[in-house]
């Protein structure tokens, strides 16, 4: 059957979740693959929402600007793992500051690709931040994207990954390559195969197909 989404164009915007972390594919590229779809990936390892000077990747409105003006037919983009270091951890800004940049950040993309279709990928419930300070950019994040007219592939909320349980935190996420591919028992972070294949692809890929019949 067709889903709609064979042959489409999506760009990939956001942290190491989505450019892959040391490994050069994430779910990004298992769902682009899946669906028969044309992926750019803009994403950097250590990007950041908010504006953090000791941040390694970045914003993530900076991908987004120096992307091209050609328009995707799909956009998709995390963000906030990074944030919720800088903010807990580093206090290089707060959740307000990180709420005005998100919305510059959607209306950037907005302006640029007024036809792309956005959808918002709320990554996995995290062992290895604060818990309050990640519930606390989830709702305004999730507020944004709303009023936004975004789409949200949520992880967070639609699938049982929490690496707050420990036997989760090892089987599904890595740091390092173990022969060339992810390993297993990570810092919570960033998902290994395992935790792609199981969460991410099939909760982004049914929003991709769902925003793609409308």
């Amino acid at each position: 059957m067709d889903n709609g989404l064979a042959g489409r164009s999506v760009y990939a915007f956001g942290d190491s979740i989505v450019y892959g972390h040391v490994y050069p594919r994430s779910f990004a590229d298992l769902v682009a693959e899946q669906e028969s779809m044309t992926l750019t990936k803009f994403a950097r390892n250590g990007a950041t929402i908010g504006a953090d000077p000791h941040a390694s990747g970045g914003q993530i409105l900076a991908q987004v600007e120096e992307a091209t003006d050609i328009a995707p037919d799909f956009v998709i983009f995390d963000g906030g793992t990074n944030d919720a270091q800088s903010i807990f951890r580093d206090r290089a800004y707060d959740v307000g500051t990180y709420a005005e940049e998100l919305e510059r950040t959607l209306n950037t993309m907005k302006r640029k690709w007024p036809t792309a279709r956005i959808v918002y990928v709320a990554a996995h419930k995290l062992g290895s931040r604060d818990w309050d300070t990640q519930m606390a950019l989830r709702k305004v994040t999730l507020q944004a994207c709303r009023q936004s007219d975004v789409a949200i592939a949520d992880v967070f909320g639609e699938t049982t990954f929490d690496t707050r349980d420990d036997g989760q935190r090892v089987k599904y996420t890595f740091d390092d390559l173990v022969n060339g591919f992810p390993g297993t028992d990570g810092s919570g972070t960033h998902p290994n195969m395992a935790g792609i294949t199981t969460f991410y692809v099939p909760v982004v890929s049914a929003r991709l197909q769902q925003i793609s019949l409308r």
